[in-house]
């Protein structure tokens, strides 16, 4: 018969080796005759539409579709294995469901399970490359001296924290310091590097979970131009689990069949780690202390529980999301992934410890941040954004419960990429997220001209300063009034805040101006980050009088200070929350102490007590008011002698005169 018409461009996806699939029912077109009329016998050959015992009769040739004779299609054959093995020109079963013998495993390295091979990329052409070995790499921890080095009181030259990270990514290059998963694409960090225009800079990732005590290898798709895998598109921002033998294809540029190692070891966590206290517990996971058996080392075990139910779906795409996020990249201004384990009474996400806990924290304890502190945060916090930036990740939920505190010396790390996005080279995304109070105007647009991009982190940077430097965040409901009649979403969406005096009466213009520029509405005319990085208050720098009109002293000199000159009284998040340390964990020698935090412990305020004032008797005797002229309010006042209800001196005096 003629070739069909297609009607995908994607061809149908083989199954890898080992997965069950049930026989196709076969389908009779119109044309077709029933199986009861076929004559029973040989039949027609397809090469010469002749039976193979009688060639006096033709062969019965199919009428052909839309008018049209398709024309000859030539058989296609698959493509060389690694040991010279191919598929005959009329074999249709995929290549990747070959077993191969051991013996033919010449690209295997002698010890795997001591050099912890987890997995190997054959190539099936000589474009591709060689071998590559995949082999459980160290990730954790990271360095923090290597960026971020200021104590937020000096002054730092133009283009310093620039030189900072080019130092970090030439040491990365010289000294392996990679993620914990392996790249593929354009960028110089990755680990297989394909010269094409087409392929993406980070175009596919590869790392390893361990799932019910083995190790899986998973394959992440980054790019938009596609990542197959047996001839069908993973999809941007989605995965795989790859099967011993699966084909992956880098577009048309790189072809490659997967192998596991010969052996593979048992990995469940609890054989390899001893959780002994919880640290905290969210909505979706609960937080605990860990130690590593093997080294002794402590880290912060994150546990989602598996449950089943409406909008658990999304919760297990967040956490996959993470997962691929923290596994393809390393800074030391990031917190780091060391190790998954899938489970059968939950996902465990072995994480890089931070003994101080969350910035959230030290803002309530301490009410707020000197210039100098936030300052330092702040610095390793641009380089943050600013290394996720450059590789289209966009963190989508910065504030300071996911700012984490690695040390007293204020050394933060960015945490929790559940909400992060890869969004590709065109750089913009739809999706409605994040946590109100720090979201971008952009965000909050309807959905038919939701368009965002990077510059929304930029945005939820500039509110978490605000926060540091005063105690209080810029929008808020509280400020809705009747002078001031809009809701939060109105307030963000038309950028309405202001500096009320006298919260920010000691900090300067620069500070305000870097703000100003960060909660910008229009997102074209939004500070990037780059420009964070290099703005006089981050720098410490002064302002010449002789810069440019058009630069940061015209933006100065352009500032509206009637923003300063509102005098309004705001409630501090220290005035409604409570945190407390509960305890300490002591470590070894040479391990910081682990604090643990409680937020609100005694909070106990009911949604109507949030929303209405509570009365001055409640929760008080009756007998209290006796005598105080009614149910509610003492009255401080009367008509009678001195029109006090309390004793004065002259009306002490006039007692003693009358000798009462």
């Amino acid at each position: 018969m003629p070739a069909q018409t297609e009607k995908s461009q994607l061809k149908r996806g083989r199954q890898s080796q080992g997965e069950q699939i049930e026989p196709k029912k076969a389908r009779h077109g119109r044309l077709s005759p029933p199986a009861s009329r076929l004559k029973q016998g040989p039949l027609p050959s397809p090469v010469t539409h002749k039976e193979s015992t009688d060639d006096t009769k033709e062969g019965t040739v199919s009428p052909p579709q839309n008018g049209r004779q398709a024309p000859n299609s030539q058989a296609v054959r698959s493509p060389k294995g690694p040991a010279g093995l191919s598929s005959p020109p009329s074999d249709t079963q995929a290549f990747s469901q070959f077993v191969y013998p051991p013996v033919n495993r010449t690209y295997a390295v002698e010890d795997e399970e001591g050099e912890e091979v987890w997995g190997y990329l054959v190539p099936m052409d000589d474009d591709s490359g060689k071998v590559m070995v995949l082999r459980r790499r160290a990730a954790c921890p990271v360095n923090p001296q290597m960026v971020g080095r200021t104590n937020g009181r000096e002054k730092v030259p133009q283009g310093e924290y620039k030189r900072q990270e080019e130092e970090y990514e030439k040491e990365k290059q010289e000294n392996g310091l990679t993620a914990g998963g392996y790249l593929i694409g354009r960028h110089r960090e990755c680990d297989r590097i394909l010269e094409s225009p087409v392929v993406s800079n980070r175009h596919c990732l590869l790392f390893t979970e361990k799932k019910a005590g083995d190790v899986v290898a998973v394959l992440e798709d980054l790019s938009g131009n596609g990542t197959f895998v047996n001839d069908t598109i993973v999809g941007r921002n989605k995965r795989r689990v790859l099967q011993e033998g699966d084909e992956i294809a880098i577009l048309d540029e790189a072809r490659y069949v997967f192998r596991y190692p010969l052996v593979r070891n048992t990995h469940r966590f609890r054989q390899q780690y001893t959780i002994q206290e919880q640290l905290g517990k969210g909505h979706f996971a609960s937080v605990y202390l860990c130690v590593e058996k093997s080294s002794g080392m402590r880290y912060a075990v994150k546990k989602f529980e598996k449950r089943t139910g409406p909008g658990e779906k999304s919760k297990v795409d967040g956490l996959q999301q993470e997962i691929a996020v923290l596994m393809g990249v390393s800074h030391p201004t990031l917190v780091c992934l060391k190790d998954t384990f899938d489970e059968d009474d939950g996902v465990y996400l072995v994480l890089e410890l931070a003994t101080e806990g969350e910035l959230f924290n030290w803002i309530v304890m301490k009410q707020k941040l000197t210039e100098a502190e936030a300052r330092k945060v702040f610095v390793q916090l641009f380089q943050a954004v600013k290394y996720l930036h450059e590789r289209n990740i966009v963190h989508r939920d910065i504030k300071p419960e996911n700012i984490l505190l690695t040390d007293k010396n204020l050394h933060v790390k960015l945490a929790d990429f559940g909400l992060a996005k890869i969004i590709g080279e065109e750089s913009f995304t739809t999706t409605l997220c994040g946590t109100p109070s720090y979201v971008a105007p952009e965000i909050l647009e309807n959905s038919n001209h939701r368009r965002y991009t990077r510059a929304v982190d930029v945005w939820s940077l500039g509110v978490v300063l605000y926060i540091c430097l005063c105690g209080f965040p810029p929008f808020s409901d509280e400020l809705y009034s009747a002078e001031n009649p809009y809701t939060l979403s109105q307030q963000i969406k038309n950028g309405r805040f202001d500096y009320p005096s006298p919260y920010w009466d000691s900090v300067g213009d620069p500070a305000l101006d870097l703000i100003d520029r960060m909660l910008t509405v229009d997102v074209e005319s939004r500070i990037t980050i780059d420009e964070c990085l290099e703005h006089p208050w981050t720098t410490k720098d002064t302002i010449s009088v002789n810069d440019s009109t058009d630069g940061l002293t015209g933006a100065i000199s352009k500032l509206d200070f009637s923003k300063r000159k509102v005098q309004r009284e705001r409630t501090m998040l220290s005035d409604i929350n409570d945190i407390q340390v509960t305890r300490v964990i002591r470590g070894t020698e040479g391990q910081d102490a682990v604090k643990v935090f409680e937020k609100n412990p005694n909070q106990k305020v009911t949604k109507a007590q949030m929303t209405q004032e509570m009365r001055p008797d409640d929760g008080r005797a009756p007998k209290e008011f006796i005598h105080m002229g009614g149910k509610g309010d003492e009255t401080l006042y009367s008509e009678e002698d001195g029109g006090s209800r309390y004793e004065t001196d002259q009306s002490v005096a006039s007692l003693q005169n009358k000798g009462l």
